[in-house]
């Protein structure tokens, strides 16, 4: 989505992005609460916290999950609320207010550092992928 995103300017079509997004969060967020409760109990269960690339592992997937929580929060929530949709600050869900101009709209979205989001969501996992399988130290 936020390859497309930045190429849109027809509010319909961003609104449509966003809304979609926003229908997986449940989904994904179940996902890393069974990942990461897989990667805390089965250590447990073969005795490998002494292994360092347990602790990595852990503790990038902890980084890309409170980045993308921040980057979601500081970048989608806005958007949402410029174009008009309903959005949440924090936790609190506000309601939708006046769509603005699609050129506030196109900053915000050129801001959005796609190189960021590509490391933290690919590359990270990729090598705590790396880490389970060659188990390095």
């Amino acid at each position: 989505m936020t390859f497309q995103i930045r190429k849109e300017t027809d509010f319909t079509r961003i609104r449509a992005m966003l809304d979609l997004s926003w229908s997986t969060m449940i989904l994904m967020g179940v996902s890393f609460l069974i990942m990461g409760l897989t990667g805390i109990i089965l250590p447990f269960l073969i005795h490998i916290w002494n292994k360092g690339y347990i602790w990595l592992s852990i503790a990038l997937m902890l980084f890309v999950f409170i980045y993308m929580g921040m980057f979601n929060e500081d970048h989608y929530k806005q958007v949402r609320r410029l174009v008009g949709l309903p959005y949440m600050k924090g936790n609190k869900e506000l309601p939708a207010e006046p769509p603005s101009s699609p050129e506030e709209v196109a900053k915000v979205l050129n801001k959005t550092s796609v190189t960021s989001l590509v490391v933290v969501g690919y590359v990270i996992p990729a090598i705590v992928l790396w880490l389970m399988i060659f188990k390095p130290f």
